[in-house]
């Protein structure tokens, strides 16, 4: 039984981002060319929608419980989320705690994510179209990308919060030897919970936020796991989910962070502290103090966000998948997208790098008219 959940869900989410992606968000694709801004307000509102339902999934078909509690993420706030990296699909746990404090967090988020991810069919495509941030993982290549996509995000109007994963990767074998290396290399403890902590690129995120004046605060979260820890795919698809996913946030306005190296040391100590409360959470209660203002959200999610959502996403993939089998147009128009986001990926690094280039084409466009003007 298990086993079948567990293939229902990626089967489930797979065909609705696939299918999502192809008749919600390709058709207002022109819409990025002619006005940047409105664009992104479709997209978020699209992709944020989509997220509701694999959320209502975990919740309903595999029980997971979320004890959510600390400082409330304010979306109407530019701001940086650090969040350790345990396992491979934080992200996809992280989802449901956003939507019990408010779900249109979920049409805020930004998520920087490996590139590679951006090569996966529908759900890639859909992230690109939410101009998520994919990295490389080496610095000077995406020291470009962040500079562009902070301008970008600060140019559209809208109020982003960048879910960064300060570790660079998660919780793995290999990395955590190479965490081990670090650590005896430069005289600093062996974690047992955590890898240490790349300052380097957070300061750099911070710096070209602080630069733009597009961040007020940065918000630390703290994710555990109660039964399972679901660190790869397989065990997904074995349909082997936590019991209860545990997510703590502390709210940090910008003034009191410092500037230059000292946000590194910021981030290093953060880092130490949040060792220690997850080896108090593992080793003895399974419970995080509550951080801050210490809210408690209710571990049951009420509202008919789930229920619209599973309701549109089952019976839409349905009515898709049925116009797709009985009608050529659509079978055209299928193929016409599809090439559409695979060009984008041979041609321009993803979908992403074109709605920047439009926005910024738009930008300069804009800006010379108004020097002609004056």
């Amino acid at each position: 039984m298990k086993v079948l959940k567990g293939v229902a869900f990626i089967v489930l989410v797979f065909l609705s981002s696939l299918l999502g992606t192809v008749f919600l968000l390709f058709p207002f694709v022109f819409v990025a060319w002619l006005s940047p801004k409105l664009w992104r307000k479709i997209a978020d509102r699209l992709v944020g929608f989509w997220l509701t339902f694999p959320c209502s999934l975990i919740e309903w078909v595999f029980g997971v419980k979320f004890r959510v509690t600390g400082d409330l993420i304010e979306r109407d706030e530019p701001a940086i989320l650090i969040m350790n990296h345990r396992t491979r699909l934080d992200w996809l746990f992280s989802w449901n705690a956003l939507y019990k404090m408010d779900p249109w967090l979920l049409t805020s988020e930004k998520i920087s994510l490996k590139a590679p991810l951006k090569k996966i069919p529908g759900a890639g495509w859909a992230m690109s179209s939410g101009s998520y941030i994919f990295l490389d993982r080496n610095f000077e290549k995406d020291k470009p990308v962040l500079e562009r996509i902070v301008k970008y995000y600060a140019g559209s109007g809208n109020k982003y919060q960048i879910l960064l994963f300060a570790e660079g990767t998660d919780k793995g074998e290999r990395a955590t030897e190479l965490s081990h290396a670090f650590a005896d290399k430069n005289g600093l403890p062996r974690y047992e919970y955590l890898l240490h902590p790349r300052t380097t690129g957070f300061r750099f995120l911070l710096d070209t936020m602080r630069e733009e004046n597009y961040i007020k605060n940065v918000y630390d979260l703290t994710i555990a796991y109660s039964g399972t820890i679901v660190d790869t795919e397989k065990k997904l698809l074995a349909g082997n989910f936590p019991t209860k996913v545990h997510l703590d946030v502390k709210k940090y306005k910008i003034g009191d962070i410092p500037e230059g190296d000292g946000c590194e040391k910021w981030l290093t100590d953060l880092w130490a502290t949040k060792e220690q409360r997850l080896k108090q959470f593992y080793e003895k209660e399974e419970r995080l103090e509550a951080s801050g203002d210490r809210f408690e959200w209710p571990e049951t999610t009420s509202g008919i966000g789930y229920s619209v959502a599973f309701a549109f996403w089952v019976f839409a993939s349905l009515l898709w998948m049925s116009a797709i089998y009985s009608l050529l147009w659509v079978k055209i128009y299928v193929v016409a997208a599809i090439i559409f986001y695979l060009v984008a990926l041979r041609f321009y690094n993803g979908a992403e790098f074109i709605f920047l280039r439009w926005f910024e084409e738009k930008r300069d466009h804009n800006d010379i008219k108004r020097t002609s003007r004056q």
